[in-house]
């Protein structure tokens, strides 16, 4: 799973910034609803580990694309509750897995409630709903589509598009240069593949560092939610249905943490909060006992530790979407999330430490989460600022300069928002 999860991150997350969001993400939908219904056919093992590979590398590449379409779509004070809404859902997809697993010992069965209906739901809702992320098209100069878009978004909300922002569009279509995409299929792929050059985002020493941070949040992050799944190891004497149960109780408090310290103390301070506090936690989970009463405290102190790490998981996403850059958004998650992939194969390993000492991985995990919520400090703060576009701009995030560049498109966003409040009135 984690290895496809690397391949997903590195290779889907460039398709994206290559192709668009929509493209990945209805393909992915669409390899995830048939894998899931060939799990109920296949004959063998075998079989079913290769399907499983692409699988995990679909849902992985699902969900980046989707998030990405939400922090993108979103308008700036909303983009906080899209996210939230994704950890509510991983919540319930947690506990519905778990509950149908209970009743349903057959793994065939519980393939066809658990996984084939959401699947192939989720593919045809992507299919004939979804749109492309308008700020994607935007900064490809992609207008015609950005256009289509925009009054599709405008028809639904019952407005019409501004007048000023379609002529804004169309001044914006006569002073670009159009790509030619009536050249050979192999060669207009190549062109936009070369068009992602992520290496820019180590241009400087200050990306530098801001790139390695997040890459140190995404390895705790990933580390301690997927270590999380050895209950045995970490919460000793746990009965395994109740607690992953617990488990997908907790995405739901854990994304409203987030949500409360990210609106109003920044995602800063909701990265920096939750590491700590998943630090004390990870501390004082092997000092419980393991008989008696004990157990309720162990369950407690699973679901404490869950809430902790689900809120920085939920933080991670939107605070590296916001920083990274519009057209290197996708490598630029890809690079940090595939650092905590490629740590997280290793984890089997970590789990056989208990061996030696019990308390091992939990003071493990702990250390880690301790060093992301320090280097979290390095990071800018992206709170009611809007996102930076291309390179030159993220380079300039959170100085003079940046607010210098960004003074046209923020007027721009006033004159929308005094045309918005004029028609609702």
């Amino acid at each position: 799973m984690l290895i496809a999860q690397c391949v997903s991150v590195t290779f889907g997350n460039f398709l994206m910034d290559a192709f668009g969001r929509k493209p990945v993400f209805n393909i992915s939908c669409c390899i995830t609803a048939l894998c899931s219904i060939g799990y109920l056919v296949l004959p063998n093992i075998q079989l079913v580990l290769i399907f499983r590979f692409f699988d995990c590398y679909a849902l992985n590449s699902l969900v980046s694309a989707g998030f990405l379409m939400m922090v993108e779509g979103l308008p700036i004070k909303y983009s906080v509750y899209g996210t939230n809404t994704t950890s509510h859902m991983i919540g319930v997809g947690f506990s519905f897995c778990a509950i149908v697993s209970y009743f349903f010992r057959s793994w065939r069965w519980y393939v066809g409630f658990a996984m084939t209906l959401p699947a192939v739901g989720t593919a045809l809702f992507s299919l004939l709903f979804m749109d492309e992320s308008p700020r994607w098209l935007l900064q490809k100069q992609k207008f015609n589509e950005f256009e289509i878009v925009m009054k599709r978004l405008f028809k639904q909300n019952n407005k019409k598009l501004p007048t000023f922002l379609a002529k804004e569009i169309e001044k914006m279509k006569a002073e670009s240069i159009l790509e030619d995409d009536s050249i050979a299929f192999l060669p207009l792929i190549y062109k936009k593949l070369s068009k992602v050059k992520f290496w820019k985002l180590f241009g400087t020493t200050k990306s530098i560092m801001w790139m390695s941070a997040l890459a140190l949040s995404w390895v705790a992050t990933v580390v301690i939610y997927t270590g999380m799944q050895f209950g045995k190891e970490l919460f000793g004497g746990v009965q395994i249905h109740v607690y992953f149960i617990i488990n997908g109780i907790a995405e739901i408090p854990g994304a409203f943490l987030q949500l409360y310290m990210a609106k109003y103390w920044g995602r800063k301070s909701a990265n920096i909060v939750s590491y700590f506090l998943c630090t004390l936690s990870l501390l004082l989970c092997p000092f419980i006992p393991r008989n008696g009463y004990w157990i309720a405290l162990v369950y407690i102190e699973a679901l404490i530790t869950r809430i902790f790490i689900t809120s920085a998981f939920t933080n991670i996403y939107m605070w590296n979407a916001e920083i990274m850059p519009t057209n290197l958004r996708g490598v630029g998650m890809g690079i940090g999330s595939l650092c905590g992939r490629t740590i997280g194969i290793f984890l089997p390993f970590v789990k056989h430490l208990s061996k030696i000492w019990s308390p091992l991985p939990a003071f493990i995990f702990a250390w880690i989460a301790f060093l992301a919520a320090i280097t979290s400090f390095v990071l800018p703060e992206t709170r009611n600022v809007i996102s930076p576009d291309d390179i030159e701009e993220f380079q300039a995030f959170g100085t003079n300069e940046y607010n210098i560049l960004k003074q046209k498109r923020l007027d721009v966003l006033k004159r929308t928002a005094a045309y918005q409040d004029e028609t609702s009135k």
